[in-house]
């Protein structure tokens, strides 16, 4: 990777926003490529499979290999891989779900689960539901979060995402959930392990429009930080208190310049 960076590139809101992608983003995807750079696409979306998601990313016209595609999925089965013996009940869809059941011992609240794992409760939340997966945690089970989000976009409206469900179960058995995703360094961390060789942080992009989780998440570890005018940019410049990013550019079609104007190493 000599003279190249390492681009991390947050989806919702930064390469698509609904059903389409941001303009010209499959142009500066492959424009990136082109430069020699390592592009990866490190997303908290957790209401998919990851070859699900990898399907829609294509059906709406990125290019992408299933090796690019980071999700807190990927970072909960790595995660689990190094937990021999770990027992996990999962409060998620049955995609997710069924996606970790493939390399994890996914088993019910009342199996002695060593874990619970919450992620995209949307359809299956219920009062019933929370309760499973607060009763293991208050006896001892790890709380682990798929990621952190407060909120995010759903059909263009604002919509609670998996932190705001975590956080009832923390107030109520009074612990601090493990996060996967985004703000988590280690999923950048392992995001960027998937990079060979690995990049170092100053030459590792973190490019996203949310300052509370991609911003955060990159000044946390130490890589350069872009700020998109897209997706959730505009709703977050009444937040004052959130982080603030080394740069700021229109949309993701800005980043191929920006990284051209940088020295070699």
């Amino acid at each position: 990777m000599t003279g190249a960076h390492a681009v991390l590139l947050d989806l919702q809101g930064t390469v698509y926003a609904g059903d389409a992608l941001v303009p010209g983003a499959d142009r500066a995807v492959g424009a990136l490529r082109d430069a020699g750079h390592a592009v990866r696409f490190v997303t908290n979306t957790d209401s998919q499979d990851s070859p699900s998601l990898l399907a829609m990313l294509r059906h709406l016209g990125l290019e992408l290999d299933a090796g690019e595609l980071f999700t807190p999925v990927d970072a909960a089965a790595a995660y689990f891989g190094q937990q021999p013996g770990a027992r996990v009940h999962v409060l998620a869809i049955d995609p997710v779900r069924d996606q970790l059941a493939a390399s994890v011992d996914v088993v019910g609240p009342d199996d002695s689960p060593t874990h619970v794992v919450v992620g995209d409760t949307r359809g299956i939340l219920s009062y019933d539901s929370l309760d499973a997966a607060f009763r293991p945690v208050l006896d001892g089970a790890e709380l682990v979060a798929l990621q952190h989000g407060r909120w995010f976009y759903s059909g263009g409206r604002p919509a609670i995402d998996t932190g705001s469900i975590v956080a009832a179960i923390e107030h109520a058995a009074q612990v601090t959930a493990r996060t996967l995703g985004k703000p988590s360094v280690d999923f950048l961390r392992l995001a960027v392990g998937t990079i060979s060789p690995e990049p170092s942080p100053e030459r590792t992009w973190m490019v996203g429009d949310d300052r509370a989780s991609d911003v955060a998440m990159g000044r946390d570890a130490g890589v350069r930080t872009v700020l998109v005018r897209t997706g959730k940019f505009e709703r977050q410049q009444a937040e004052p208190d959130l982080p603030e990013p080394e740069l700021v550019v229109d949309d993701v079609t800005a980043v191929p310049d920006l990284l051209a104007r940088e020295p070699a190493a």
